[in-house]
């Protein structure tokens, strides 16, 4: 009895302590997953409000570059005679900016020059304004804070760029209103992935709403406004948990305080403002706390329901197992006369049964253990040699990718050398010819205002020639019609750059339901595309190329042929020296990690065709593009 006690007991407890180590183990993942889940809740909204903030940033600058566009206009010149030329200026910059309460000039004195529109009422004189004042005092552009104007009572914010004569002396400032009872900056800041109570400000260095996404909150001091006022001065991103605004880092993962708000800050670069995205605690952290509520409404009663499942089974173990302890001992004493008892069919009462045929069948196991060992030996010589062929396999793969890494290590190398030699002998020439138009400008006398600009215009051109260069080093190394447009016009980009400037005839063909892709599949196919068509321009002697895209339901192929020289496809793919078939092994790799295939035909003097098919997923497209709007 005191056996079966023990046993029991011993149930229990493992039972018991088996189920507590579960719980807790399911507990600590639980925590730790819930932390994770509101860091990178806390971190989503970092980056949402630093993806905002980094378009408005964007549009400021771009509204900057109009005004600074303005000083440098064609005959504009403050200190001549002629206004026209500043009312083309003006007139043009005020139709493509946001600025809806108008653009001015004005002088060193703070005189408004020339207005566009022309109509309404506006002061005479800006020079009472901090921010015209910080300008000319400064000579840098300035955006300034919310402020009403005098003559309108419209609350606007402004920028102003300081405008320079030839000589280099600040002769006026080229500035722009924004009207913040119209909607233009609340169209800016339209984030996706908040919730109802989700909302998102832009505030002035003094914590006053500049823009908001609900109209309601504009021009009002914003909550906290010294914080933020102080963020803005840091010029550091923030995320935190605002019930008191105690901080928290998504790092840490903290929970916050209930009924508090989830707050992300980020401060603007090209001005001294600071925009937040704000949303209900309750809402943005609803996962994590969804995942404590199940752990405790599972854990509890998992744990009391093992407990009785563990004593039920504890008494219905304990007495067949001593009487099969009995027969057990009496088997391992060598006794093989006593029959086991009868157990009944459960599993016990099987082991039981397992016991007598484990008596009977000893000597038969004994006689059989050589044929088996011997069974057993060869089967593990040939689990040996598949294991050791399968080593080999993984060898020459790993060698090919070894290859194939320093290939693209020497690779890269040589691209840099093209870009530095391309930057070197063609971008910074000219650049250095705008240095010596620029300091020979700055020593000799003009002659006359025909003169300026003659002079301008020549510095002017060095320097879009420089700006060209430089925008064919960055379409080389990634064309933004990818991005923007899609595989096909990016395709049709590279073949009229690389094979019709050089009078290639290329055709191109485009069938079934044209899409754009997922980007992973559009930028391999383009390189594979890419380094056909190059190998096509280097080596080929082509004088005709096709390119032929299909679009199926769940894949989609291309397919580059040309009627050039052609070539060994063996020898280059197979017999490869150090610097063979780098591309082509480059196309295979990138294919092969998309699933799909490659397949090579060449023959020489018979041209060659590379066919490329990728299996897709139609929900993972993009979005379908409408065929009838677009013309090739």
């Amino acid at each position: 009895m005191r056996a079966n006690g023990s046993l029991q007991i011993r149930i229990m407890i493992l039972v018991s302590v088996g189920m507590l180590t579960v719980l807790a183990s399911f507990g600590a993942l639980s925590m730790i997953a819930v932390d994770q889940s509101v860091g990178r809740t806390l971190q989503e909204r970092l980056n949402l409000a630093e993806a905002t903030a980094s378009h408005l940033d964007y549009v400021i600058k771009q509204n900057l570059d109009l005004l600074q566009g303005v000083s440098f206009g064609e005959g504009v010149d403050l200190q001549d005679a002629d206004p026209e030329p500043e009312r083309r200026a003006l007139h043009n910059a005020y139709f493509h900016s946001i600025f809806g309460d108008g653009i001015y000039i004005v002088d060193v004195n703070g005189e408004i020059l020339r207005r566009e529109p022309q109509y309404g009422a506006f002061p005479s004189s800006l020079s009472a304004y901090p921010h015209i004042r910080e300008a000319l005092e400064t000579g840098k552009p300035i955006v300034s804070d919310i402020y009403t104007v005098e003559d309108t009572g419209r609350p606007v914010v402004s920028m102003v760029i300081p405008v320079k004569n030839a000589q280099g002396q600040m002769v006026g400032l080229v500035g722009g209103d924004i009207d913040l009872t119209s909607s233009s900056l609340q169209k800016m800041i339209r984030p996706i992935g908040l919730g109802p109570s989700g909302y998102v400000e832009v505030v002035d260095s003094k914590g006053v709403v500049v823009a908001a996404s609900q109209q309601a909150h504009v021009l009002r001091e914003s909550d906290h406004s010294n914080r933020l006022a102080t963020l803005i001065q840091q010029k550091q991103p923030k995320v935190s948990t605002c019930h008191d605004c105690h901080e928290a880092s998504p790092q840490q993962g903290a929970m916050p305080t209930r009924d508090a708000e989830v707050m992300a800050f980020v401060p603007l670069q090209t001005a001294s403002w600071g925009l937040t995205i704000r949303e209900a605690e309750k809402e943005a952290l609803e996962p994590a706390r969804q995942i404590q509520q199940q752990f405790l409404l599972f854990g509890i009663p998992t744990f009391v329901i093992s407990v009785l499942l563990g004593w039920g089974m504890a008494q219905s173990v304990i007495r067949p197992v001593t009487a099969l302890t009995r027969t057990a001992e009496k088997i391992a004493w060598g006794n093989l006369s006593d029959r086991t008892p009868y157990l009944g069919e459960d599993e016990i009462g099987r082991l039981a049964l397992a016991f007598e045929g484990m008596r009977l069948k000893l000597k038969e196991a004994l006689e059989n253990f050589q044929s088996l060992n011997k069974e057993l030996e060869s089967r593990v010589e040939r689990r040996t040699e598949e294991l050791r062929e399968s080593q080999r396999q993984l060898l020459r793969r790993n060698q090919e990718l070894s290859l194939l890494n320093a290939r693209v290590i020497s690779a890269q190398e040589e691209e840099r050398k093209r870009i530095a030699r391309e930057l070197h002998d063609d971008t910074s020439q000219s650049l250095a010819a705008l240095v010596v138009a620029l300091e020979t400008a700055a020593i000799a006398p003009f002659r006359s205002s025909d003169d300026v600009v003659k002079r301008i215009q020549g510095m002017k051109g060095l320097a879009v020639h420089a700006m060209d260069e430089i925008h064919n080093l960055v379409y080389d190394l990634r064309p933004s019609l990818l991005d923007d447009l899609g595989l096909i016009p990016a395709i049709e980009w590279y073949a009229d750059t690389r094979l019709r400037s050089a009078g290639v005839k290329v055709r191109v063909e485009v069938g079934g339901d044209e899409r754009r892709l997922e980007q992973q599949i559009e930028t391999a196919m383009f390189r594979v595309v890419q380094e056909a068509i190059t190998n096509i321009a280097k080596h080929a002697n082509a004088q005709t190329v096709a390119i032929s895209l299909e679009f199926g339901e769940s894949s989609v192929a291309v397919a580059v042929e040309d009627d050039g020289d052609g070539f060994d496809v063996r020898q280059i793919t197979v017999a490869a020296g150090p610097d063979d078939g780098f591309g082509l092994l480059g196309m295979r790799e990138r294919i092969s990690l998309l699933g799909g295939e490659l397949l090579i035909r060449s023959e020489l003097a018979g041209g060659t065709t590379i066919g490329i098919m990728v299996p897709v997923n139609r929900r993972g497209d993009r979005y379908a593009e409408d065929k009838s709007a677009s013309s090739r």
